[in-house]
């Protein structure tokens, strides 16, 4: 679960991304960096709902769609469920 009131910018998005999955101590916070860790991603799909998406997306601007991106093209592969709620 994201809490897009808790998540001031895209650096708090990749650390509580990095969080649920697990991803290794050297994980980037970009979008490439996200895309390979969850490549990387072996476990069964994660249901990922990202509540206030609509303050992070004011608060992120163009990195919310750069994040939402990565995370949608994961889902369509079977990696997680994401719910933009």
């Amino acid at each position: 679960m994201l809490e897009g009131g808790d998540l001031a910018d895209a650096a708090a998005v990749y650390r509580a991304l990095a969080d649920a999955f697990r991803f290794p101590a050297y994980f980037g916070h970009n979008p490439d960096a996200l895309w390979d860790a969850l490549g990387d991603y072996s476990g069964e799909p994660v249901e990922l709902i990202w509540r206030q998406a609509a303050l992070s997306a004011e608060r992120l601007g163009p990195r919310f769609g750069e994040i939402v991106a990565v995370l949608q093209k994961a889902a369509a592969q079977g990696v997680l469920i994401l719910e933009l709620a």
